[in-house]
């Protein structure tokens, strides 16, 4: 296992607590069994996640808000949204190197 797929992994484990710790759970599952077969290393956890981003009611949607039904006070929106929006930049930049890289393969 290469240094961006732990890096990948230990970006995920953040989502998945932060999307829990807010009662996100469809997103928190789905990057959860990204995570196993990523820690397996089973490539199909790496075009999984990736499938997450783009189209109507993407990963890339995801707001934590009372109002979408997240537990978050409402001083803490700006900051918890801020911190999603940086781990999935992050993780969506570690599994796309990923997943060029294994082309080349």
């Amino acid at each position: 296992m290469g240094p961006k797929t732990k890096s990948l992994i230990q970006i995920l484990d953040e989502l998945v607590a932060l999307l829990g710790r807010h009662g996100e759970a469809h997103w928190a599952s789905w990057l959860e069994s990204d995570l196993c077969r990523i820690r397996a290393c089973d490539f199909s956890g790496v075009t999984h996640f990736l499938s997450a981003y783009g189209g109507m009611g993407s990963f890339n949607d995801l707001m934590i808000h009372p109002s979408n039904g997240h537990r978050v006070d409402d001083g803490e929106i700006h900051r918890v949204n801020a911190s999603l929006s940086d781990l999935r930049s992050r993780a969506w930049s570690f599994a796309n190197d990923i997943s060029r890289e294994a082309v080349f393969e």
